[in-house]
């Protein structure tokens, strides 16, 4: 059995989400920024090793507090549309089953409908 080690050393560079990457280029326009950062987008890069920022600049304190409300509140909206979303996909998927319920009742009537004038076109002799 062969254990494969993942050796994150070379991974130095965080974007404002948290995430790291090797270089700064992929650091830069880091897909998760778009939903974990609150500016929505990779506004800085740091080297880990040396805390300098390499991309971007860092946001001041209060720069980071407005932009925060902001993004609390773009997610909660997120949030009451993905809700909205999920509980209209469920009345959707209720209705097709009650559509398929009813067709496969309806059908059933129409199968036992046909045998019974099958059974009586038989005792008439018309078959």
């Amino acid at each position: 059995m062969t254990t494969s080690s993942f050796d994150s050393s070379a991974y130095i560079f965080e974007c404002c989400c948290g995430e790291r990457f090797n270089n700064v280029a992929a650091a830069s326009v880091c897909k998760k920024c778009r939903s974990y950062s609150v500016w929505g987008y990779t506004k800085y890069v740091i080297n880990t090793e040396t805390d300098a920022v390499v991309h971007g600049e860092l946001p001041t304190d209060e720069e980071y507090k407005s932009q925060e409300a902001i993004a609390e509140k773009r997610w909660a909206e997120e949030q009451a549309e993905w809700q909205q979303q999920r509980e209209e996909d469920e009345r959707r998927w209720w209705e097709q089953q009650e559509a398929a319920a009813k067709a496969t009742a309806a059908a059933a009537v129409e199968a036992a409908e046909d045998r019974l004038w099958a059974i009586q076109d038989k005792m008439l002799g018309h078959v």
